[in-house]
């Protein structure tokens, strides 16, 4: 049976890039939070925020390459709606012992409802580390440069896989479509 979880390949240098934003960031950097607030035994991470309006030459080079893995994504599944990411996106730090530790899906409550798709790129090498879908009964490896695209339903259940000796970092984020001009 399809899974429709795809993985692409990402320039290694930009997953460098994304750390460096993240570390050097005040701004937007917070505890992570669930959709039931910061919850340390549900979610231990320190997450960035980035939007689609920054100027960021990082951040600008990411969605490039975000949107020809989401258009590849699209042609595959032949899926004829336009998306756009969603408002805000993450890059999300995990400490040793961190992570997502629950499952869950993307677009679960009112307020993310309007999610489609998700994209996650692992940005480092954990080789304990990943993440698992609970119905397809896989485990993506986090391998620095692998961006990973899945459906944001119920059916893609989540968590992470939990490295008890080295950090993670991630980007992540949302697909919506794209509301037509009439």
């Amino acid at each position: 049976m399809e899974n429709f979880i795809r993985t692409y390949t990402v320039n290694k240098k930009l997953c460098d890039g994304l750390i460096k934003y993240h570390k050097l960031n005040k701004e937007y950097k917070a505890e992570g939070e669930t959709s039931r607030g910061v919850i340390k035994d549900y979610k231990d991470s320190i997450d960035v925020r980035f939007y689609n309006q920054s100027i960021d030459k990082t951040i600008l080079d990411f969605f490039k390459i975000l949107s020809v893995c989401a258009k590849k994504y699209l042609e595959e599944f032949k899926i004829e709606f336009n998306i756009i990411t969603d408002t805000v996106n993450l890059i999300q730090y995990y400490p040793k012992n961190g992570g997502y530790k629950v499952f869950h899906s993307e677009n679960a409550s009112l307020p993310t409802a309007h999610r489609r798709l998700v994209y996650m790129l692992y940005l480092n090498n954990v080789p304990d580390g990943g993440t698992e879908f609970k119905y397809q009964n896989i485990i993506t490896p986090a391998v620095k440069g692998n961006l990973i695209i899945w459906p944001a339903d119920f059916t893609h259940t989540h968590k992470g896989v939990i490295s008890k000796t080295k950090e993670k970092y991630i980007a992540t984020g949302w697909f919506k479509m794209e509301q037509p001009d009439y």
